[in-house]
């Protein structure tokens, strides 16, 4: 078998909760992937989820600002988008370098357990499937749907946590912005628009605290506030990303010379070159097309916690953003979330197989 054609059979992974289960043991084909994939009761659990809280963090710590960028764009009511750059200068200018992290610590913490427990419930489902498949013989090319069965599972499983917590960081992120238009005439009784438009998003000292309000005015429901759109989102968005991930990395090995297609000369740098090129061009198409779900979803989440917000619902927040937009405001923050999930995209598959190496049990 070529290098070529065993690349074919590496591509899916944990990063993304809809994805199917393969992306545990085969997520990333990097420079080793002619070797034996590690085994997930071959790891050492404890050096693997603590190495994976350093590292993750880290990963999330150089990218957070694109989801604060990107997330004040989608709830913004004005008019006229503010540019990237132009958010950046506006929460510098308020709230200083901090403020592009606001809801960091709430996301990192957040992401300790639902890591967990994805990875635990997709590899424990994949391998009671497997199992199910053995008894009855099942072919190996058959057995992607055993992949599909650990990642759906595990997806709605870690939803469970997920989704609160991005109510409570998406929250944080919009804190002290201007409402505008619309929105801001909704949250002030009896008050008119130029009044409205000075009205900021109200906010939380930390993530505890965004427990307790929220639970107070919104029952325990509005800690899963677009809990269905989420699940849309994720679901469509995962799929998207391996199906334009697998057609752009065909062809750009069809594009390439053709000593780089053959398996006594391929280099490392020339498979993981092209690994990174289709991870890039899939996110950036992925992240286009699933954007109009996201600006719902994050809108739904943080205009249902603010004054006149409680009976905020899809359709509402949907016609609404119609109604101030028209159909591109469906399309506000796509430019930071398309290389926001390329990027992620790209570097956590990477993250993750590295991980699964030098956490492996040593033979005995």
């Amino acid at each position: 078998m070529s290098r070529v054609e065993r690349v074919e059979r590496v591509e899916r992974t944990v990063m993304f909760p809809s994805t199917s289960a393969s992306a545990r043991e085969n997520a990333a084909f990097t420079a080793h992937s002619k070797r034996e994939d590690v085994d997930w009761n071959s790891l050492d659990k404890k050096k693997f989820f603590g190495a994976g809280v350093g590292v993750f963090s880290g990963v999330t710590l150089a990218l957070y600002p694109l989801s604060v960028i990107k997330t004040r764009q989608m709830v913004s009511a004005n008019a006229t988008q503010t540019s990237a750059f132009g958010v950046v200068r506006e929460v510098v200018k308020e709230r200083g370098i901090r403020g592009l992290y606001r809801g960091f610590g709430t996301i990192v913490v957040g992401a300790i357990p639902i890591r967990v427990v994805y990875l635990s419930t997709l590899e424990a489902v994949k391998a009671q499937t497997n199992a199910l498949f053995d008894t009855y013989e099942v072919a190996n090319k058959y057995r992607g749907a055993a992949d599909a069965a650990g990642g759906a599972t595990a997806s709605l499983v870690s939803q469970a946590l997920a989704v609160p917590v991005d109510v409570i960081s998406t929250r944080q992120m919009v804190q002290g912005m201007r409402h505008g238009r619309e929105t801001a005439v909704k949250a002030v009784e009896g008050g008119g628009a130029v009044a409205a438009e000075e009205v900021a998003f109200a906010g939380y000292r930390n993530g505890i605290d965004a427990v307790r309000q929220i639970v107070a005015k919104e029952g325990v429901r509005g800690l899963y506030r677009g809990f269905g759109v989420s699940v849309a989102t994720l679901v469509p968005g995962s799929a998207l990303w391996w199906g334009f991930y697998g057609t752009y990395k065909r062809t750009f090995w069809d594009a390439a010379p053709a000593d780089w297609r053959d398996d006594a000369k391929t280099t490392d740098a020339q498979v993981i070159g092209v690994q990174v090129a289709s991870g890039v061009c899939a996110g950036l198409s992925s992240g286009f097309l699933t954007t109009p779900l996201d600006v719902i979803k994050t809108r739904l989440q943080v205009l249902s916690g603010q004054p006149g917000g409680e009976g905020t619902n899809l359709s509402s927040t949907a016609s609404m953003i119609y109604r101030e937009h028209g159909a591109l405001g469906f399309f506000r923050g796509v430019r930071p979330r398309m290389v926001s999930v390329s990027v992620w995209g790209t570097v956590m598959v990477s993250v993750y197989e590295f991980l699964k190496r030098s956490s492996k049990k040593e033979e005995v």
